[in-house]
């Protein structure tokens, strides 16, 4: 199987689709650096959010957006709240 390049960063990232599954987040160096940096943006600068750029498995080129919030709101809505039962 081929390497991943050096060049770019690849995250993919694996949504939970049922409460209490993990996130899984895939990466290599480059993503994984990127990741770090969006979150150290969102804690410096309070106002902005952090942006990661990278690509996913399929090299698609994508945007991962860091948030800090600061209430249960701004937390709202979780992707799994309107499950069908």
């Amino acid at each position: 199987m081929n390497n991943l390049s050096k060049e770019y960063p690849f995250i993919h990232i694996y949504a939970q689709q049922k409460v209490c599954q993990p996130v899984i987040i895939k990466a290599n160096t480059e993503g994984l650096c990127v990741l770090l940096n969006a979150i150290v943006s969102a804690l410096a600068y309070r106002e902005n959010n952090g942006v990661a750029e990278a690509f996913d498995g399929d090299a698609e080129n994508y945007r991962v957006l860091i948030q800090l919030v600061s209430t249960h709101k701004e937390l709202s809505p979780l992707p799994y709240q309107h499950e069908p039962k």
